[in-house]
């Protein structure tokens, strides 16, 4: 269960986006908010260090302002100032408390892609493990609130790995009370080389490409409704398996469904240059406005092994026997 919930603040309305991503979980869960300042302070000369010093007291009374609100809205928090720039400042905090969680915000009115050129975001991205909570600025109400996620979109791809993101969301207690959909995109067909454009091949090989189109589509939601029947016996879930890229599924379907969190694995244990070239995960990176909670290396190890596969091949076979 998420105990500790890492949101690094700067004092603007940015970071606090990150906030109020983070009060919908803790809020859910009962984690407790670390609220993390980073203030430079080299208190050599006297004239900078009385500027550290006004600094320092502005950020405690800051803090101390969040932590009022938070606390109105029934979120408990702890606060902390460190003495170091802030990508230190969130990897040394995030060890040192054991948090299990990290909730930041990123900058860009075109999306993440402003801040994932050299920010905060993309070092901690590059350097943590801990499951990280993306939250584009400008995008949802910076107020915090206590009402948890309702409708979650979780992308499959019909591997273990990518079914972890539905594990951990179901032992971590998020989105408990949300409707989830669960979403395959299966790519489209190759079409079939046909050399004969005045023969009977073409109107083959488009009856064969239609076919392999239909038939992916029903594999899809047959594996969908089987993993939701294994491990959703007792919540609210649909499914949808669509021919396309995936990227521009989960996007269209997360506009479609009024999606407020879309969760997801990565392989981003294998480097995080390549999740930023050329990946579902990057795509998503630039062009959502909907939370992403994302979860690499270990958090993102299968628990178990996919259990899907086996059922919705018996799904398969009762359908074609119909």
């Amino acid at each position: 269960m998420i105990k500790t919930i890492l949101v690094p603040l700067d004092g603007s309305d940015v970071a606090e986006q990150g906030l109020a991503a983070a009060c919908r979980i803790a809020a859910e869960v009962g984690a407790t908010l670390h609220l993390v300042r980073a203030l430079p302070y080299s208190a050599l000369e006297e004239d900078v260090r009385f500027q550290e010093i006004q600094e320092l007291r502005q950020a405690r009374a800051y803090l101390a302002r969040i932590q009022r609100d938070l606390q109105q809205q029934g979120v408990v928090s702890i606060a902390e100032i460190l003495p170091c720039d802030p990508v230190r400042a969130i990897l040394f905090a995030t060890e040192a408390h054991d948090v299990d969680l990290i909730s930041i915000s990123t900058h860009g009115r075109s999306g993440i892609q402003q801040t994932l050129l050299g920010s905060v975001a993309e070092a901690v991205l590059r350097q943590s493990t801990t499951p990280i909570l993306l939250t584009r600025a400008g995008a949802h109400a910076a107020p915090p609130t206590a009402a948890p996620y309702g409708r979650i979109l979780v992308p499959l791809d019909g591997t273990a790995f990518a079914e972890a993101a539905l594990s951990y969301l179901r032992g971590q207690g998020v989105g408990r009370a949300a409707s989830l959909l669960l979403l395959r995109a299966t790519p489209t067909p190759s079409q079939p080389f046909m050399p004969d454009v005045t023969g009977y091949a073409v109107p083959q090989a488009f009856e064969l490409a239609q076919r392999e189109t239909r038939e992916r589509r029903l594999e899809g939601a047959a594996y969908l409704q089987a993993l939701g029947a294994a491990r959703l016996a007792d919540a609210t879930w649909h499914t949808r398996a669509v021919i396309g890229d995936a990227a521009e599924a989960i996007l269209d379907q997360a506009e479609r469904e009024g999606t407020d969190l879309i969760a997801l694995a990565t392989h981003g244990r294998h480097g995080w240059d390549r999740l930023l070239h050329g990946s579902v995960t990057r795509t998503l990176l630039h062009r959502t406005t909907v939370p992403l909670l994302i979860l690499r290396g270990a958090a993102a190890d299968p628990a178990e092994p996919g259990v899907a596969a086996a059922s919705a091949q018996a799904i398969l076979a009762a359908t074609a026997a119909r």
